[in-house]
């Protein structure tokens, strides 16, 4: 099935006072259903205005949800115990389909390593959630690789992307 994207104007920089401005041009995007991925990338969005974004979200269409949401890069500063419960709220609810974090200020993945209970909560969307870079190669090392794979899944269901190694 075939993906239309709704793209914030990378000129418009969002915050929590003007960020109701892209969500009225996604609504109209979304009267004509079908799979929408929303386009939020490199629009200055922060951990507090994210953080109220899935409601927003659900309160747009009864009807038609938001397929896929790219929120990378923008200016999402936060541990892993903080951000946790904000891609609950947008995986876990089924919000979104896809969540595509990658590029903001987020500590190395490397350190989801240190808790059993963050690696759980973040792996067990598996590659619904995109916290790495797709162009990375494939190292055979499962810890790293699921990574670049979430994040080839999401661009591959978003925008249609494929790989040579697909």
């Amino acid at each position: 099935m075939a993906t239309s994207v709704y793209a914030n104007p990378q000129e418009r920089h969002l915050d929590s006072k003007n960020i109701s401005v892209a969500l009225g041009e996604l609504k109209r995007k979304l009267r004509f259903g079908g799979r929408v991925t929303c386009n939020l990338s490199s629009s200055g969005l922060t951990l507090d205005c994210v953080r109220g974004l899935p409601d927003q979200l659900r309160a747009l269409s009864a009807d038609n949800r938001v397929y896929a949401l790219d929120l990378s890069p923008n200016r999402i500063r936060a541990d892993w115990e903080k951000l946790l419960p904000i891609v609950r709220d947008f995986l876990g609810t089924k919000t979104v389909e896809y969540l595509d974090l990658s590029l903001n200020y987020l500590p190395a993945l490397e350190t989801l390593q240190q808790s059993d209970v963050l690696l759980r909560g973040y792996t067990a969307y598996g590659e619904r959630l995109s916290l790495g870079v797709d162009g990375n190669f494939l190292t055979g090392d499962q810890e790293y690789d699921r990574w670049v794979l979430g994040a080839r899944k999401f661009k591959r269901e978003a925008y249609g992307y494929s790989y040579d190694s697909d």
